[in-house]
């Protein structure tokens, strides 16, 4: 009897010496694939040279495609290089854009190098009139102080020719929290390409 006793107790020993090896190894082995994770979810870093012919897309090259497209955006909204002339439409004072711009098809060229023809779009069709053969806007200023240029960006979803990214945008020194916009952007010929509407964006 005594020695049944004595061998219960060996086996039972080795049995649970055995399991807490193997769950040793298996958090082990956890850790090993958590960090793996980690490493292969830190997105490459792209060299942005120039925005406006970005063919890889990731959290690092989004917001130099971001910059490019506010300053597409406002150079649009501030008439492009300026211009004196004015006019009025019911009571409603009017200035024409400045000719490298001044058309909806140089407008339209202008900003399909950072947005979608459809985004594009729908923006000039929504701010800009054709009066006398030239484009023009109401004469009014537009400006926002976030500072898109410190923008940090995280992939909701993705397939390979569309992306949806959410933006952290601070405010300079930070003076509040910080603003959070989503922005879809879509794969155009070899370049990726901001597909959401500028006013909706800045």
């Amino acid at each position: 009897m005594k020695r049944n006793k004595r061998l219960t107790f060996t086996l039972t020993a080795a049995v649970l010496g055995l399991s807490m090896s193997m769950s040793t190894g298996a958090a082990a082995a956890g850790a090993g694939n958590q960090q793996t994770q980690g490493q292969a979810q830190k997105a490459e870093k792209v060299v942005v040279t120039d925005p406006t012919a970005i063919t890889k897309l990731n959290s690092t090259s989004v917001p130099p495609l971001i910059v490019e497209a506010e300053k597409r955006y406002f150079y649009a909204m501030g008439g492009g290089k300026g211009s004196t002339d004015v006019f009025e439409i019911n009571g409603q004072q009017y200035r024409y854009l400045s000719d490298d711009i001044g058309t909806r098809a140089k407008l339209m060229d202008y900003l399909k190098q950072a947005y979608t023809e459809k985004a594009a779009a729908y923006f000039v069709d929504k701010y800009f009139i054709s009066h006398g053969g030239r484009l023009a806007q109401l004469n009014a200023d537009t400006g926002n102080i976030l500072d898109f240029g410190k923008a940090t960006a995280k992939m909701l979803s993705m397939t390979p020719t569309q992306r949806v990214y959410k933006l952290c945008v601070p405010y300079p020194e930070h003076l509040q929290g910080p603003e959070y916009i989503t922005v879809k952007f879509e794969k155009v010929g070899d370049h990726w390409r901001v597909g959401t509407a500028p006013h909706a964006v800045f």
